[in-house]
């Protein structure tokens, strides 16, 4: 990929990031601190921390898909929720250094 390429692929990342509303900034900085967390998991996290009014994952799952969307964040995995006992993804925070290698 060429240089002009790379560099404009690596502003826009860095635009959406600046843009990104005040859940979508809580859920980021949670997977920086539990890297690899489902939306269920990093509820739970936020609601520990006093930042949701409960460790429900709908408080996490839209601001994940938004931010899945605008490749930000990506599924990296599944595991089986303990509490539904269902297949539930694992998320992670894409590498903004892979986003240039592309």
């Amino acid at each position: 990929m060429g240089s002009i390429t790379l560099e404009t692929r690596r502003m826009s990342y860095e635009e959406i990031l600046a843009g990104l509303g005040k859940r979508h900034q809580m859920i980021l900085e949670a997977l920086r601190e539990r890297p690899r967390s489902t939306a269920r998991e990093l509820a739970l996290y936020l609601w520990e921390k006093g930042v949701i009014p409960a460790p429900e994952r709908n408080f996490t799952h839209p601001r994940l898909t938004e931010l899945m969307q605008a490749g930000i964040v990506a599924a990296v995995d599944k595991k089986r929720c303990p509490v539904t006992g269902k297949m539930v993804a694992v998320y992670e925070i894409v590498d903004a250094e892979e986003i240039d290698s592309e």
